[in-house]
C-alpha cells in the first residue's frame, strides 16, 4: 500500500463539544486505488500519535471504550475543512 496524500486535522464535535481528528488519505494499492477517511475522537500531535491511537482502538486493546465515530456532526467552517481535505487528495489521484 502507498500513501500519495495525507492530511489530518482536528475540530471541535458539533454536539459533544469535544476534540474530533480526521485523517484523508489516498491511497494506491494491489488494483486499488481510493479515498480514506478516518475519525477519532481526540486531538494528536501528529499522523503517527493518530494511527497508533486508531490501531488500539480498532484492535480493542482498550476494552470498553469506542473512539470511532460513525455520525460526525460538524460546524460549517469544519466541513469546508474535510471537504478541502478531500478535493486535494482527488487532485493527488489525477495526478499520477
Amino acid at each position: 500500500m502507498v500513501v500519495k496524500y495525507s492530511k489530518f486535522f482536528t475540530f471541535t464535535g458539533a454536539i459533544t463539544r469535544e476534540p474530533v481528528t480526521i485523517l484523508v488519505e489516498y491511497i494506491e494499492a494491489d488494483g486499488f486505488r481510493g479515498i480514506s477517511i478516518e475519525s477519532l475522537e481526540g486531538e494528536y500531535p501528529s499522523a503517527k500519535e493518530f494511527d497508533k491511537a486508531s490501531g488500539v482502538a480498532i484492535e480493542g486493546k482498550k476494552v470498553g471504550e469506542d473512539k470511532i465515530y460513525n455520525f460526525l456532526p460538524m460546524m460549517l467552517p469544519d466541513a469546508h475543512m474535510l471537504v478541502d481535505a478531500l478535493n486535494e487528495a482527488l487532485a493527488a489521484s489525477e495526478e499520477g
